[in-house]
């Protein structure tokens, strides 16, 4: 480590974690990333209500890597939204980074997103009017993060250097999702919340992917993992099942 970055050995770049004294503390464990408490959320309609989270509470500590592993439409999604901000709880609180996003208003909710998240959907939300590499760079060039060096690294090691030029319309399911992946990383956010970000991709893709993954947390990014296979849940550090709107098994790799 050296003036607060650290050096990845052999790698194309150096990749910069947040503050020196997190990093320190996370060696002894005693800084939590994020944390959901007593967490409640339902969804409503006319018909019935569907109880995405009861009671949950989890955390996780900084320059950690879980899976977030059951059945789809358990609320698995949801639990990835809350983290982010996206949504909100009907009642707990959920802390990031020492922050309760519950009190952030919208445009600091946005900055908060812009400069600590990198977030992969199940859809791709990729824009229409940019090609390939405006859509990777448009976060990182908006929070004045980008640097076409890491940009470049991620693009080759995505396999998608060839198409960075092209417009979504243009591209193959799985090849916008490499690119929405990254466009997630190429903030060097200080966490990463994937959710399925392997469910458009053939199985040579997403062992690239989780192989970049598992690079990403090597240098200091904490990465949560949504996912209903067992296979891709594995390569994390630690697994969380989820079912009815909890937590109900923690399982250390």
């Amino acid at each position: 480590m050296e003036n607060g970055r650290i050096v990845q050995i052999g790698k194309p770049r150096e990749i910069y974690f947040n503050p020196s004294n997190v990093y320190v503390a996370s060696l002894f464990g005693e800084v939590n990333i994020f944390q959901l408490k007593n967490i409640y959320k339902a969804f409503r309609d006319p018909d019935a209500v569907i109880h995405v989270a009861q009671g949950l509470s989890w955390f996780m500590r900084t320059n950690e890597s879980a899976a977030l592993l059951g059945e789809s439409g358990v609320g698995k999604t949801t639990v990835i939204n809350l983290i982010a901000g996206l949504d909100s709880a009907d009642s707990g609180e959920v802390i990031v980074d020492d922050l309760s996003i519950s009190r952030l208003s919208d445009s600091s909710l946005a900055e908060f997103r812009r400069k600590k998240l990198g977030l992969i959907f199940q859809k791709f939300h990729l824009i229409p009017s940019l090609d390939s590499w405006d859509n990777a760079a448009l976060q990182a060039r908006l929070g004045q993060r980008f640097d076409p060096e890491f940009a470049e690294y991620l693009f080759e090691s995505l396999s998608i250097g060839h198409l960075r030029h092209r417009y979504p319309s243009k591209l193959s399911g799985c090849q916008q999702q490499r690119v929405a992946i990254a466009r997630a990383i190429i903030n060097n956010p200080s966490i990463l919340l994937a959710d399925e970000p392997t469910g458009a991709l053939d199985s040579k893709t997403t062992e690239d992917v989780l192989d970049l993954f598992d690079k990403l947390h090597e240098s200091g990014i904490t990465i949560v993992l949504v996912t209903h296979e067992d296979e891709v849940a594995n390569r994390a550090k630690k697994i969380a099942k989820f079912k009815d709107g909890r937590i109900v098994e923690l399982k250390v790799n």
